[in-house]
């Protein structure tokens, strides 16, 4: 928080005040339209006639004017956001509340969410021209593991690939590529969007996720606590991170569960102009209610949308 004072002259009696004006974070800017109104309305003839205490009350008037459009314009916009949900093994239905409400609560966010069980009607939706347009950033939180069709899913990542932000959660990582086959020399479109390829994943357990340590400070991961353990979970395979993806933590489950060796479970990645968050942690709605969990979508946003 900032304090303004500004010096008052009332010619007429020759007097100097001071008055601190109330503390509020304003810009530059608009403390320097204070000071100019201010300075203005001291100068005017008319009011160097007024009595000391007609001009201070003729000034504090000016001063609340001027504090409350300050306010007023000081005040952010929420963002925008669709989130597209559904599919398969979760529960969507409870999640797309959870998820949303969490990120409100850190991110002012007005949002449309897209829900369909159905993997033909969401890929409809995702299939209109100017599906994301108007949103600050986009939210995956699906299962549509099985789709065929490269080019619908190119005409998705050419989306982000010109600037639009997403976060990809948990089962995004399974979606859109499973069933496309790869092209020689080439990465599947959905994946390379990502930063890095998944298929399968271990038994139900609970997840550690120990920060990568040159890392720990990153701006999504500064309030998660190293070695925060899930309520509940299943921890993702992840056949291989690509070049430029920078893993800011690996979940392990266990040496004597599959998989054995810890994988990455928490990214960003920068795909042509649009940043991209991606985390496999939140199979289940008791470990996306955490604070940690929703601390980290709340940072996550505020690092895709800056």
């Amino acid at each position: 928080m900032r304090l303004f004072s500004v010096n008052l002259r009332h010619k007429s009696r020759n007097l100097y005040s001071f008055y601190p004006l109330p503390q509020m974070e304003i810009s530059a800017e608009l403390h320097s339209v204070l000071v100019k109104k201010t300075i203005l309305a001291s100068n005017d003839r008319d009011i160097q006639k007024l009595t000391p205490m007609k001009f201070f009350t003729s000034l504090l008037f000016i001063f609340s004017t001027l504090l409350v459009s300050a306010d007023h314009h000081g005040k952010k916009k929420p963002l925008k956001a669709f989130m597209i949900t559904g599919g398969c093994c979760h529960d969507y239905p409870n999640q797309k509340n959870i998820i949303s409400e969490g990120i409100s609560e850190r991110v002012p966010t007005k949002w449309d969410i897209f829900f369909e069980m159905d993997q033909e009607k969401s890929k409809a939706k995702l299939s209109q021209s100017g599906w994301a347009d108007g949103y600050d950033y986009v939210v995956y939180n699906h299962c549509f593991a099985h789709e065929k069709d490269a080019a619908f899913v190119k005409s998705i990542t050419d989306v982000h690939k010109t600037g639009k932000p997403a976060i990809a959660l948990h089962c995004a990582m399974h979606s859109y590529h499973w069933s496309i086959p790869a092209k020689e020399g080439e990465k599947k479109a959905w994946p390379e969007m990502l930063g890095a390829s998944s298929k399968g994943h271990g038994p139900k357990a609970a997840i550690t996720v120990n920060k990568v340590k040159k890392h720990a400070k990153h701006p999504i991961m500064k309030d998660m606590p190293d070695g925060w353990m899930t309520p509940e979970g299943e921890l993702y395979n992840v056949q291989e991170v690509y070049e430029g993806t920078t893993v800011l933590a690996y979940g392990d489950n266990g040496k004597n569960k599959a998989p054995k060796e810890p994988q990455a479970c928490v990214w960003v990645n920068t795909h042509g102009k649009g940043k991209v968050f991606a985390t496999t942690i939140g199979h289940h709605n008791s470990t996306m209610s955490t604070k940690e969990y929703l601390d980290m979508l709340g940072n996550a946003v505020r690092w895709v949308t800056a």
